[in-house]
């Protein structure tokens, strides 16, 4: 056999073991398709090790897939935090069953050591599942750390010392394909700067304004439910993952779809307005600032509603008022579902970014201005920018 005849049978052979271990776009589907299926990208190659293992077995496991919801969970874990189920430590591929444990021989792949920070992960799991797993409907769950769309937080892999920053997810998106529903299993991830990222890429977004808990999202609850009705819709589905986080203090459900085009609307339009009026409120502007609810240990993130109110209280500037109401207004329409603790009873499921002094003007604060879709889309940006001064 000649040289390179040998090559090509060695680069075929390499080529089937690939499609063997990462499965094939174009290779038939491993199941008919479904009404539902789920999808939880795991990202616990941190100091959230400890819950990947129970929330497989206790949450996802708890019902698991059926002929018409499928749920496939990509898992990644960390060394030194549980030693739990062979103490496995790679990249496993579940198509979760009923009572399933979550040890390595029930995987039905194993990827080795991938990281989650990288989109391209990202793009393997869902690629890979709709391909073997195909449904009339997909939600997709980012599961593990978060903080809107600061750079360095969310999907945090330690050993790969890497996050799924925003503007990767933002590469990242077409080639997912479109998502009935998008949660985030992660701290500080329900902000209008999020919803703009999915905004036309999904139909709904869930997600927490606050801090999430060691709980979070209790996916045996939401899939209880989707396996007693599998017509759920979308909107329906995003709702009963709002009402299902009862330990965290905050929670939301909110359209992305073509409704959420009259919240960017009026978040622009007040924009505009408040910086018109800026010489003459600006001490207006810094008492309803003041009043707005923040979250703990995140003071910039602010309440969108709760701000458009203390602003239409604060100033008498009639097209002030008018575009604060509207803004109120579009936030009510927009909002699926939201609850909340009493010490947060100011809130309405949606943040916005806000600064309010020139010396908050960081490497963040640039990366928003570069990159943000929100903030390159609707006039916010210049807002901040001369208010923060």
């Amino acid at each position: 056999m000649s040289k390179s005849i040998r090559l090509f049978v060695s680069l075929a052979t390499v080529f089937v073991l690939l499609v063997v271990t990462m499965g094939s776009v174009s290779a038939a589907p491993l199941a008919p398709k479904a009404k539902w299926t789920v999808m939880v990208y795991i990202s616990g190659d941190n100091n959230l090790e400890s819950y990947v293992v129970p929330d497989i077995e206790t949450e996802l496991g708890a019902v698991g897939s059926s002929a018409d919801v499928q749920v496939i969970a990509l898992a990644d874990r960390a060394p030194g935090y549980d030693t739990s189920r062979g103490d496995w430590q790679t990249t496993k591929l579940f198509r979760v069953t009923p009572g399933m444990l979550a040890t390595p021989e029930n995987a039905i792949a194993d990827w080795g050591e991938r990281n989650f920070g990288d989109p391209q992960t990202l793009i393997d799991f869902v690629t890979w599942t709709k391909a073997n797993y195909p449904a009339d409907r997909y939600a997709l769950y980012f599961w593990g750390h978060g903080w809107s769309w600061h750079p360095g937080w969310v999907m945090e892999d330690d050993t790969d010392a890497d996050t799924l920053d925003y503007h990767e997810t933002k590469a990242a998106i077409p080639a997912l394909g479109f998502m009935d529903v998008v949660g985030y299993d992660g701290c500080n991830m329900a902000s209008i700067e999020m919803l703009k990222l999915w905004h036309g890429h999904a139909t709904a977004f869930t997600s927490s304004q606050e801090w999430v808990g060691g709980e979070g999202i209790q996916y045996d609850l939401v899939l209880a439910q989707l396996a007693a009705n599998p017509n759920m819709t979308a909107d329906e589905v995003a709702i009963a993952t709002s009402q299902s986080a009862t330990a965290d203090k905050t929670w939301s459900a909110v359209a992305v779809d073509s409704r959420l085009d009259a919240l960017m609307t009026a978040v622009d339009q007040w924009s505009v307005a408040l910086n018109g009026g800026l010489n003459a409120n600006r001490k207006k502007y810094n008492q309803a600032f003041a009043a707005t609810r923040s979250f703990w240990q995140a003071p910039m993130d602010k309440d969108l509603y709760d701000m458009a109110y203390e602003i239409n209280r604060l100033v008498s500037d009639p097209n002030i008022k008018s575009k604060s109401q509207a803004v109120m207004n579009a936030v009510t329409a927009v909002v699926l579902h939201e609850r909340h603790v009493k010490a947060y009873s100011e809130v309405r499921g949606i943040t916005i970014y806000h600064i309010s002094k020139a010396s908050q003007k960081d490497s963040d604060y640039a990366y928003y201005r570069s990159t943000v879709d929100f903030a390159l889309l609707t006039a916010w940006d210049e807002f901040l920018n001369a208010y923060a001064k």
